[in-house]
């Protein structure tokens, strides 16, 4: 019986998955959304859904070389050039559709125009796009990013008691300009506009022109999104967002107490520079035209931390941490870091997984899901190998002040009986106490 072999990567923003051959109308949309990013490849001859590697006939493989290099170049404008080679898995072979990034944005489907015919790639879907994403690949094309684009409004918006700090108080107009804080109007160069970035960073109110600008913080009871405690809106400019929200987030997540003078300390499950971090980058990288706000969302159990856009560029969710950096607003990045907020780029998702690491809890988890990033901090502490189950539930009991059967289930992976016989153990030993009845029953650390 011949041994079933598996491909080593999953459907990405990059990789796409095809058992058998589609319609060339299938591919074509897939290799436009493609070349509207940062390229990719299509793989024919793998299940998308196991990994197994099933392969190509002879029929396939003369379809792909033969007649779907003249079909894409006919169906596309700019016309896309593919690179098509085989792969062998032993008796299977592969074939590879691998399109590079078009120079000229956006590209699409000539049967279809602009702009219905654009198509973008959202995590490992292909999808078709809307205006607002192709104004941001023509901006792309012209290598003009959204933050620098300008708001039509005098630059008295923005508040000499936050420009002073950075640029000093005799600051010029042609230093502002240089630095992307406002930009002359195309009509007359005399007269200047504020910028995207200058006033995510040097506005007080920077929601009133940018909706999307703000942050939105809530606190759900349980593990699940259904009832909130509270919520309240963020706003103010870049650097304020992300300290009130660090401060809020804080205050909610606050577990153990310890008696200091005449006052109680309180210190957070996750570690402080993280959730700054994870904050801040998402206040700098999000996709500021796509509405909404940047949500974080508290649970019994996890931080949820939402970003609306996907990763940038060559930014890929497997590799995070490698110190690629690609940036989506280049000048509210550079600003941020002027104003002390970054230390230096490529290294925030690095420093998260080793303060957590050095904290000794489970490492975050990023997503990305359609067109946003989620990054999951969870309050409890990783998993240890040469530990009992119990010693781990009391290790999550020190993170928490009580524990649930559900909490414990969850972490160890085991059955309600068996989570509940340990628990009983714990309690028999006396290193937990039981507190309340039925579903509300708590287990403390004593």
């Amino acid at each position: 019986m011949t041994k079933k072999q598996f491909f080593d990567e999953r459907e990405s923003k990059t990789l796409e998955l095809k058992s058998a051959l589609p319609k060339f109308e299938t591919l074509i949309k897939t290799c436009i959304a493609f070349a509207n990013g940062i390229g990719g490849s299509i793989v024919i001859g793998v299940e998308d859904n196991n990994l197994e590697i099933c392969g190509i006939n002879e029929k396939i493989r003369k379809r792909v070389y033969d007649e779907f290099p003249n079909s894409l170049d006919d169906s596309t404008s700019p016309n896309l050039l593919a690179q098509i080679y085989e792969k062998n898995f032993n008796e299977h072979s592969v074939i590879i559709i691998k399109i590079p990034q078009s120079l000229k944005k956006p590209c699409f489907n000539k049967k279809e125009g602009i702009p219905k015919g654009v198509y973008l790639r959202v995590g490992s879907n292909t999808r078709r796009a809307t205006e607002e994403y192709i104004e941001e690949l023509m901006r792309e094309s012209r290598r003009i990013s959204y933050d620098e684009e300008s708001i039509h409004n005098s630059i008295e918006i923005l508040s000499k008691e936050l420009l002073n700090p950075v640029f000093g108080s005799t600051q010029t107009k042609r230093h502002l300009a240089s630095e992307k804080v406002i930009t002359p109007s195309t009509a007359n160069p005399e007269t200047f506009f504020p910028t995207i970035a200058g006033i995510i960073h040097f506005c007080e109110n920077p929601e009133e022109y940018i909706p999307e600008a703000t942050v939105l913080c809530t606190q759900f009871k349980g593990n699940s999104g259904r009832d909130i405690i509270q919520t309240q809106e963020v706003t103010g400019n870049l650097e304020q967002q992300a300290s009130i929200s660090l401060k809020l987030i804080k205050s909610w997540i606050s577990r153990h107490f310890n008696l200091q003078g005449a006052k109680l300390k309180s210190k957070s499950i996750i570690p402080n520079e993280a959730l700054r971090e994870a904050i801040i980058n998402a206040l700098i990288h999000r996709k500021y035209f796509i509405p909404g706000a940047v949500k974080i969302a508290v649970y019994e159990d996890r931080i949820e931390i939402f970003s609306p856009g996907g990763f940038p560029g060559l930014v890929d969710v497997k590799h995070l941490g490698d110190g690629t950096t690609f940036l989506r607003n280049p000048y509210i990045a550079r600003l941020a870091r002027k104003l002390g907020l970054v230390e230096k780029m490529g290294t925030g998702i690095k420093l998260i997984f080793d303060s957590c690491r050095k904290a000794g809890l489970t490492p975050p988890e990023f997503h990305e899901e359609g067109d946003f990033v989620k990054v999951i901090f969870f309050f409890q502490p990783s998993k240890k190998a040469d530990i009992s189950d119990e010693e781990s539930i009391l290790e999550l009991a020190k993170l928490r002040t009580q524990l649930s059967i559900s909490e414990v289930m969850n972490y160890l992976e085991v059955s309600r009986n068996t989570a509940t016989r340990k628990l009983n153990r714990l309690i028999e030993q006396k290193k937990l106490m039981r507190k309340g009845k039925g579903p509300s029953i708590r287990y403390i650390l004593i």
